[in-house]
């Protein structure tokens, strides 16, 4: 597997466990812990800025091969991999929703709830779990070896 990717995927995977044990927490228990909060907040960023890397990397790996053009923005990255048939339309809007989210991680972070961090700890990290196990998919059915 490139090693791009590769490093990308062990970081997801760290990541991913960080944010499911943050997940465990009970409610209160989250709210009430600013540096637990504060870590989830961080580790979900990254999680989804690897996301995006591996996106990226994907792309640019079967550029050749699917013609797709670069992505314009983050949003752009998931929709060009449902183009490539990794995803579902559906999907891939849960996906965009996920871009946008870390754009307001990283420049509008004062307005996010602690309690919407909590609900996403709950009931949408399972969508960067199957970002994951899809693109590995891909990338074994399609060998895609080296950049």
């Amino acid at each position: 597997m490139d090693e791009r990717l590769a490093e990308h995927l062990r970081l997801l995977g760290k990541y991913l466990d960080y944010l499911d044990g943050f997940a465990l927490k009970p409610m209160d228990e989250f709210l009430k812990d600013i540096t637990l909060r504060g870590a989830a907040e961080r580790y979900l960023q990254l999680a989804i800025e690897s996301c995006l890397n591996i996106g990226n990397r994907v792309l640019s790996l079967t550029y050749n091969d699917a013609d797709l053009g670069a992505p314009e923005n983050y949003a752009d990255i998931f929709i060009k991999l449902g183009k490539l048939g990794i995803f579902t339309q559906e999907f891939v809007l849960n996906l965009v929703n996920m871009a946008r989210f870390r754009n307001k991680l990283v420049h509008a972070y004062w307005e996010i709830e602690p309690e919407r961090i909590y609900d996403i700890l709950q009931n949408n990290v399972k969508d960067i779990h199957e970002f994951k196990q899809r693109i590995i998919g891909f990338l074994n059915a399609n060998e895609i070896e080296k950049g």
